[in-house]
């Protein structure tokens, strides 16, 4: 680090450690739940009546999906000989649809708009539940074919909206048993399924075909129930809560609409999702475990009636129901003592489904405890990983996670699948049975080496997305030393491209209205920083904020939503276009709105009357010092709170330079803060407030331009890639011998 001039705003220190205060963390906390507290209200009192309407509604969606599915799974053998097809092909179609549910879940989990969740949860159940009746009715391998595949393509589409939905539906106090109840809906559908496919190989008879039908026309009637769904906002209670505990009034940022590839980029960056995706295979491993194992080990019993197996879901299921029921209060408790307390049941509910699994292979006579137990322990772990991993993103990106995990589910689900078949098939004995079981629980001896670095990073991820962490505590604390927030800061920021590290640890800020100059020799990082500050490349660590609000996994256009445009020196114009279609182009950031697009237009022309001579030329055609006008009039359209301009004199005259200082003082006195990189110093120096100078990717000096004028020697050390030695010279009221200890006891070096 190097010293700055005393008369600079004080920095924070990165190496004081930030103190969080207790109170706000736990407001924020208790905002989503988290109230460290172990008394909790009755489900009736703790959820108003719509929000337990959205519940049961949730639940019979998810019953109407498992019990059409449960029973044609159970009834497969017989379907295929009655259609004189084989299993295989039949047990194919239904890997397809899953592959394809799993493959159009990820990309297009957040593609519908939050104001029509609802209408599509409702849409997209009912036909998922009529076309499940229509291949009952009408049998053949073509058409089961060619409904499966459409019945997987609803369900992709539709998993991450009821997931999100589920989440939203009610009071976060009532979190984990919301999401409980949702299950239990499956559960009992799956329960369902299975006794319809009992009825029809008992003595009642009824028939394959009868029994499907009979289960389609119970899932679509259960998927009506999705009409007693109600809209709810995106995060629910959380937002507003949120904002009353941290005591703000308006959040740009949640009001953004990201797309699918920035809340990947951004969900990708956080450990807590990325631990759990290996405990989401794990739970969609023993979850199909424990449907496919009474199909698997049983077919075979020569002394069990082929009825068994269904029997065996219907009791096991209901079973599990029941359980997750009554354990759903103490999971209750869990998740608002303490964001790591409930990470901690992930692990022990994968431990109990494992060993339900592994005791099926071992007790073949009576599996429908220990399928009770698997099913049990998986579903505890499903609920507490939603809650866990979504509790730690933002509500924006909620829905790309959920795809996310939903394709984590079904690949672990049909490599579980695949694997108990295949070892069960090729191993016909005890032994078989017990190696096939084993196997699929290997997922869960992986995610054990994961799940304590998981529960470490519970409760920062949480505070991280609360904004109550120590990086957001410390630029709260430097926010009341300068007494305003920056409009533009960077917080300790590395990047690099592939394993070259351009920038590290680098902080500095614009104040509003401030103009700024980045100076320093070539290639010592100045356009990798603006890049960054801009969103078009996005920082290995550190943050990036914009009007106080974090903006470091935005992209760059949600950037200049948010009011920051850069100019790119050289290369600021459509060279194809003319002057008043590049002017145009700009205004497209400003959306429908033709009104200020072409008042901001005509401001521009007024200001540069020398493009407005120009409006019908081509942008290639102009000078080098009227392409830079252009290119400046893009804040007159957008309007800036914070303008960019890299390069700011490239190629430049002198007179034209000093025409262009003029007019970027105009825009600075209209209220745009202006972040300028600049070769010649003497331009910046005359240009700006303050001025950063960069070293070898790193920000070594900081000071007022008006008092680097007065050394003219530092100011070439500076511009020659030099550092200030401690005992350089100092001009008048400016000690830059000052040590390190008395740097840090006055806040002025860079942190």
């Amino acid at each position: 680090m190097s010293p700055s001039l005393p008369t600079s705003p004080p920095v924070l220190l990165a190496d004081k450690p930030a103190v969080i205060e207790t109170s706000v963390r736990e407001a924020a906390r208790s905002a989503i739940g988290v109230k460290g507290q172990t008394q909790i209200p009755r489900w009736r009192e703790a959820v108003p009546r719509s929000g337990r309407r959205r519940v049961l509604a949730l639940g019979l969606i998810n019953a109407s999906f498992s019990l059409p599915l449960t029973t044609l799974l159970l009834l497969l053998p017989l379907v295929a000989r009655d259609t004189k097809s084989s299993t295989t092909l039949y047990g194919g179609t239904l890997i397809a649809s899953a592959i394809l549910a799993a493959l159009l879940g990820l990309p297009l989990s957040d593609r519908v708009p939050p104001a029509k969740r609802v209408a599509a949860a409702i849409v997209l159940s009912i036909n998922a539940a009529l076309l499940a009746l229509l291949a009952n009715l009408i049998p053949g391998i073509v058409i089961f074919l060619v409904i499966g595949l459409g019945r997987g393509t609803l369900f992709g589409l539709s998993a991450p909206i009821i997931r999100t939905l589920a989440f939203d539906a009610t009071v976060p106090e009532a979190r984990a048993r919301t999401l409980a109840r949702t299950h239990i809906g499956t559960l009992l559908g799956a329960a369902a399924g299975g006794l319809c496919a009992w009825l029809a190989t008992t003595a009642l008879n009824i028939g394959v075909g009868q029994a499907l039908v009979v289960a389609g026309v119970l899932g679509v009637i259960l998927s009506l129930g999705s009409f007693l769904l109600t809209d709810t906002a995106v995060g629910g209670f959380e937002p507003n809560r949120i904002r009353r505990a941290l005591g703000k009034v308006h959040d740009p940022v949640f009001e953004l609409r990201p797309t699918w590839a920035e809340s990947i980029v951004r969900i990708s960056s956080i450990p807590t999702l990325r631990f759990s995706l290996t405990a989401y295979v794990a739970v969609g491993w023993c979850t199909s475990a424990a449907l496919i194992i009474p199909i698997v080990r049983l077919a075979k019993a020569k002394d069990l009636y082929i009825s068994t197996p269904a029997l065996v879901i219907a009791i096991s299921s209901l079973v599990s129901a029941l359980i997750l029921l009554l354990a759903s209060r103490g999971l209750e408790k869990t998740h608002q003592k303490s964001p790591e307390g409930l990470a901690a049941v992930i692990s022990l509910g994968l431990i109990l489904a494992f060993a339900g699994i592994l005791l099926t292979g071992l007790l073949p006579k009576i599996i429908s405890p220990q399928l009770a137990l698997a099913g049990i322990g998986a579903y505890l772990a499903w609920v507490a990983l939603d809650i866990t991993v979504f509790s730690a993103l933002q509500p924006e990106d909620r829905a790309a996670a959920a795809g996310l995990s939903v394709f984590s589910l079904i690949g672990g689900g049909l490599v579980g699948l695949l694997l108990i078949s295949a070892v069960s098939a090729l191993i016909n004995s005890s032994t078989g049975y017990v190696i096939a079981f084993a196997a699929a629980s290997l997922p869960v001896l992986l995610f054990w080496r994961r799940s304590k670095k998981l529960i470490r990073a519970a409760g920062p991820d949480l505070d991280a997305r609360l904004g109550v962490d120590e990086d957001s505590q410390s630029f709260d604390e430097g926010v009341s030393e300068s007494g305003q927030a920056p409009i533009l800061s960077a917080r300790n920021v590395d990047f690099a491209y592939g394993s070259v590290q351009v920038l590290f640890d680098v902080s500095m800020r614009v104040n509003e209205g401030e103009m700024v100059a980045l100076l320093g020799p070539n290639g010592v990082g100045k356009t990798t920083l603006l890049r960054v500050l801009s969103g078009l490349e996005k920082p290995q660590g550190g943050v990036v904020r914009l009007a106080g609000e974090n903006v470091t996994d935005l992209g760059a256009s949600r950037r200049v939503t948010l009011g920051l445009s850069q100019i790119v020196g050289g290369n600021a114009v459509f060279g194809s276009m003319t002057v008043y279609e590049n002017l145009t182009m700009y205004g497209f950031s400003l959306g429908r709105d033709r009104a200020s697009v072409k008042a901001g237009i005509e401001e521009a022309f007024e200001i540069f009357p020398k493009i407005a001579d120009r409006r019908n030329q081509l942008g290639s055609t102009l000078s080098g010092g009227e392409q830079q006008m252009l290119g400046l009039s893009k804040a007159l359209i957008t309007k800036p709170k914070v303008l960019v301009v890299d390069e700011f004199s490239l190629g430049l005259a002198p007179i034209v330079v000093g025409e262009l200082l003029g007019m970027v003082r105009e825009l600075n006195s209209r209220g745009t803060a202006i972040l300028v990189v600049e070769q010649s110093v003497n331009v910046a120096l005359n240009l700006v407030d303050r001025c950063y100078f960069m070293e070898k990717g790193e920000i070594v000096y900081e000071g007022l331009s008006k008092d680097l004028l007065a050394q003219p020697d530092l100011v070439q050390t500076l511009s020659l890639g030099g550092v200030p030695e401690k005992d350089s010279p100092a001009g008048p009221g400016n000690d830059l011998s000052t040590t390190k200890a008395d740097a840090d006891s006055k806040g002025n070096y860079i942190s």
